[in-house]
């Protein structure tokens, strides 16, 4: 007797989560894609897999897929474009600046409809902003030992200069010294 209002309960739990999955997909933003679209759509499922399809490649890979959408960015400003272009930015060293791809969440962010997108890109604008002040942050670093290498450097010259000079007169002083005992033997043999 358990078996079956359990069973029942189960599906009726089922339907229930199965149309408010329905009722969300309504909700998303959807850019139809075909084939020559790629990078188009901007729906919260799509970006999401796009993020982890770039998780999963190698350096090289992503950093070619970035030049890529470097170069179609500068053709095809669609938010779909942008957003994929902001993802593989973030993921992806030296390709892009953080400050272009912070301009991107800002300017996108009132394009969007879809909370969780939003919430997404606030989330990804807070880590630009932190990757951002760590680039800083290694530049003053690479400025300041650059600056010590450069002193350290100027300072081995002199040092090297000054090494130069004395040697050259212990040099001078050795040779005086001889002439001095020549002629202290020259008058000691008088």
């Amino acid at each position: 007797m358990k078996f079956p209002s359990r069973a029942i309960a189960f599906i009726a739990l089922f339907a229930i989560t199965g149309c408010a999955g329905l009722r969300n997909k309504e909700h998303a933003e959807i850019v139809p894609q075909t084939a020559g679209q790629k990078y188009t759509s901007y729906a919260f499922e799509d970006l999401l897999s796009f993020a982890a399809d770039i998780a999963r490649l190698p350096p090289a890979d992503r950093f070619s897929l970035c030049q890529h959408l470097l170069q179609r960015y500068h053709t095809d400003r669609s938010l779909g474009v942008r957003l994929h272009l902001l993802f593989v930015q973030a993921a992806t060293e030296a390709c892009g600046d953080v400050g272009s791809a912070a301009a991107i969440v800002d300017a996108s962010l009132a394009e969007l409809h879809d909370e969780r997108l939003k919430a997404l890109l606030i989330y990804q604008r807070e880590i630009l902003s932190r990757l951002d002040h760590e680039i800083e942050r290694r530049k003053s670093s690479e400025r300041t030992v650059f600056h010590t290498v450069s002193k350290e450097k100027k300072a081995h010259r002199q040092l090297k200069t000054r090494e130069s000079e004395l040697k050259e007169l212990q040099e001078k002083l050795d040779a005086l010294k001889a002439i001095e005992q020549r002629l202290d033997e020259a008058d000691s043999g008088q």
